[in-house]
C-alpha cells in the first residue's frame, strides 16, 4: 500500500531523473552548447533538490524530514542563479557580467546552504519546524526565520529578472520564439507555484515546485533533444558576433552605442558596458585622424545593396593602422530603419602589401625613383598634352661614367652607394613637377616638361656641376662621379605645323625645333584614332625622341665624358 503522496512522489522522482538525463545530454557532446557547464551544475541541482523533496514526502519521522530538507537545500537554492545565467548566456549578455559579479550571484545562495545545514544552532532560516496535525499523512509546517525571508526575495528577483530578458528579446527575435517560449514557461510556472504556495493555497501545504518541475524538465529535455535548445542561433549569432575579429558597433537611430563586439573594444580602449547609450564622437577623436561622415541613404542601399565603405587613418596605444570602415542601415521586422551597423576591419596589412605591390610597380627598388615602365606611361601622357597644347618638352637621358670600374675596383656595394648619390644629388637640382627614373643599370632619364632645349641644357649642366662638386665619401677616401648627358625636345614656342615661323600667332622668330617633331600628324590623327591607336602612336613617338635623346648620350660619351650633347635636327 502506498503512502497518500505516493502519486506526487512518483512525479517529483520522475523530475529528478529527467534532471539527471538531461545532466547527461549535455555532456555527451551531442547537445553542442555554448553553457555546457553551466546547465550540466543546473540539472545536477535540480535532480538533488527533486529528489530530496520526494524522500521528504515519503518520510515517516520529523527527523527524518529535517535530514531530507538540508539534502534539498544542497541544490534549490543555487537553481535561480543558474538559470539566470543560462538566460543570459543564451540572450548574449552573459559578457556584461565580469567573473566577479558572477561568483557573488552565489553567494546568497551559499549562505543560505550552511545556515540551514546549522539551523539547529541559530534558526536563523527556520525559526522552528512543526509537524502538522489533522493530515492524511506526516507533514511540516516552517516558521520562517529572517534569512529565509532574503533567500525568497533573491529567489523571486531571478525568476522575475529571467521573465523580463526573455519578454524583451520577444520582439527582437522572432525566430527563437520557440526557444524563449520553453524558458518562460520553465520560470513563469515556478514563480506561480511559489505564490500559491506562500498563499497557503496548495492541497495539504505541499511544496508544488517539486511537482512542477516534472512538467518543465519534461519541457526542456524535449526542447533540448528536438528543437535545439540553446545551441541555436542566438547563440551562434552571438558567439560569431563576440568572435570576430573585425569591430563591431551598433548605433541607435540617434548614433548611440547599443553594442559592441570584444574585438572592437580592442580597437576602442575606451569602450565598457558604461559606453551604452554614449554618442561616439569622442571616441572617433580620440583614435581616427578624420572622423568618418557616414552619408548611407535608403536608396544607395536599394539600388545596388553596397554598404558606405570609407578608409581611416587609425591610431590605437601610439601605434597607427589603417581601417576600413563599413556602415549599414540596421530594419526592424517591418523593413523600418532602426539603426546602423559599422564594421571596422583592420586592413594594415593589406595597405601594406598595396603600397609594397605600388612600389614593384612604380618604383626602382634601390633607388626609389621611377622605374623605366612607369616613366614611359607618364611621359607619353605628357608627350600628348605638350603637343596638342603646343608646349615645350624636354628629355634628359645621362649615364654614370665609368660605372663598371667603380663596380669592378670598389665592389657592387660602392657601386649601389654611387647610385644613391647621384639620384640625391640630382633630385635636389630638379622641379617638383620634372619627372626623374632610374633608365637601366646606371642610366637615368628626365622628363622636363615646359622647357626650352636651351633650359634643359642649363638644367643638365647644373646637375653635372653638382655631381662634380659633390664626390661620394666611401671608406677608401671621396669617389669622383661623373656623368654623361643627352638631350633632345619638342619645342613648341613655334606654333606652325611645319616647325618654322607662326605667322598666325604673329611671331617673325623662326625657332629651331631640336628634335624634330610631326605637328601635323598629331594634329590630325587625335580626331580619327581610337584610344588604342592613340597609344600606340604616342608610344612610337616617345621612343623616336628617347632615341634621339640616347644618341645624343653616346655622342657625348664619344666626346670625353662628363659633358653635354643636344639632339640635333639630323639625328
Amino acid at each position: 500500500m502506498g503512502t497518500p503522496y505516493s502519486a506526487i512522489i512518483t512525479l517529483i522522482v520522475a523530475a529528478g531523473v529527467l534532471n539527471i538525463i538531461m545532466s547527461l545530454y549535455a555532456l555527451s557532446g551531442r547537445s553542442k552548447l555554448a553553457t555546457v557547464k553551466t546547465f550540466f551544475v543546473f540539472s545536477m541541482m535540480a535532480a538533488i533538490y527533486t529528489f530530496g523533496a520526494a524522500l521528504e514526502l515519503a518520510s515517516d519521522s520529523l527527523q527524518e524530514i529535517q535530514f531530507w530538507i538540508k539534502i534539498e537545500y544542497l541544490g534549490m537554492p543555487f537553481l535561480p542563479p543558474l538559470n539566470l545565467l543560462i538566460i543570459l548566456s543564451y540572450l548574449g549578455m552573459e559578457r556584461y557580467l565580469r567573473r566577479d559579479l558572477q561568483i557573488a550571484m552565489f553567494a546568497i545562495p551559499v549562505v543560505t546552504m550552511l545556515l540551514v545545514m546549522t539551523n539547529e544552532w541559530h534558526h536563523l532560516y527556520y525559526r522552528d519546524i512543526v509537524l502538522r496535525t489533522g493530515i492524511s499523512g506526516l507533514k511540516v509546517d516552517v516558521i520562517a526565520g529572517p534569512w529565509y525571508i532574503i533567500q525568497g526575495a533573491y529567489t523571486f528577483a531571478c525568476l522575475i529578472g529571467g521573465v523580463i530578458l526573455l519578454l524583451r528579446s520577444w520582439r527582437r527575435m522572432p525566430s527563437y520564439r520557440l526557444q524563449l517560449g520553453t524558458m518562460l514557461i520553465g520560470l513563469i510556472l515556478p514563480l506561480i507555484g511559489d505564490f500559491l504556495y506562500l498563499g497557503g493555497l496548495t492541497p495539504d501545504g505541499i511544496d508544488p515546485i517539486p511537482v512542477i518541475m516534472t512538467v518543465t524538465s519534461a519541457l526542456y529535455l524535449w526542447a533540448l533533444t528536438s528543437k535545439g535548445l540553446f545551441h541555436v542561433a542566438p547563440i551562434a549569432r552571438d558567439n560569431l558576433f563576440a568572435s570576430m575579429r573585425d569591430g563591431v558597433l551598433v548605433l541607435d537611430l540617434d548614433s548611440r552605442l547599443v553594442d559592441f563586439n570584444p574585438a572592437a573594444a580592442s580597437m576602442m580602449p575606451e569602450l565598457s558596458a558604461s559606453a551604452i547609450g554614449e554618442p561616439l564622437h569622442d571616441l572617433w577623436q580620440h583614435h581616427a585622424t578624420v572622423e568618418p561622415v557616414f552619408c548611407l541613404e535608403d536608396s544607395r542601399v536599394s539600388d545596388n545593396g553596397d554598404a558606405d565603405i570609407q578608409e581611416i587613418q587609425w591610431q590605437v596605444g601610439g601605434k597607427m593602422f589603417k581601417y576600413q570602415i563599413r556602415s549599414s542601415i540596421v530594419r526592424n521586422q517591418r523593413g523600418r530603419e532602426a539603426g546602423r551597423l559599422i564594421v571596422l576591419i583592420d586592413v594594415t596589412e593589406r595597405a601594406r602589401l598595396q603600397e609594397e605591390l605600388l612600389q614593384m610597380a612604380y618604383y626602382d627598388g634601390l633607388t626609389q625613383i621611377y622605374n623605366r615602365a612607369h616613366f614611359m606611361k607618364l611621359s607619353r601622357a605628357i608627350l600628348s598634352r605638350a603637343v596638342l597644347h603646343r608646349e615645350p618638352l624636354a628629355f634628359l637621358l645621362f649615364d654614370i661614367d665609368y660605372f663598371k670600374r667603380i663596380n669592378d675596383v670598389f665592389g657592387h656595394d660602392i657601386g649601389d652607394q654611387a647610385l644613391l648619390h647621384v639620384v640625391m644629388v640630382t633630385r635636389k637640382a630638379l622641379r617638383p613637377e620634372d619627372l626623374f627614373a632610374r633608365y637601366g643599370g646606371e642610366e637615368f632619364a628626365i622628363a622636363m616638361p615646359d622647357m626650352t632645349p636651351s633650359e634643359a641644357e642649363a638644367a643638365a649642366q647644373r646637375i653635372r656641376t653638382k655631381l662634380v662638386a659633390q664626390p661620394l665619401v666611401t671608406p677608401e677616401g671621396p669617389l669622383q662621379i661623373t656623368a654623361s648627358f643627352g638631350i633632345a625636345s619638342v619645342n613648341s614656342s613655334s606654333r606652325s605645323r611645319s616647325g618654322t615661323e607662326n605667322e598666325e600667332d604673329g611671331g617673325s622668330e623662326a625657332v629651331r625645333t631640336v628634335a624634330p617633331f610631326n605637328l601635323q600628324r598629331s594634329v590630325e590623327l587625335e580626331p580619327i584614332a581610337t584610344d588604342g591607336e592613340a597609344e600606340i602612336w604616342w608610344d612610337s613617338e616617345l621612343k623616336r625622341l628617347l632615341k634621339m635623346a640616347d644618341r645624343a648620350l653616346y655622342e657625348a660619351k664619344r666626346s670625353g665624358r662628363d659633358t653635354i650633347r643636344v639632339a640635333d635636327e639630323e639625328s
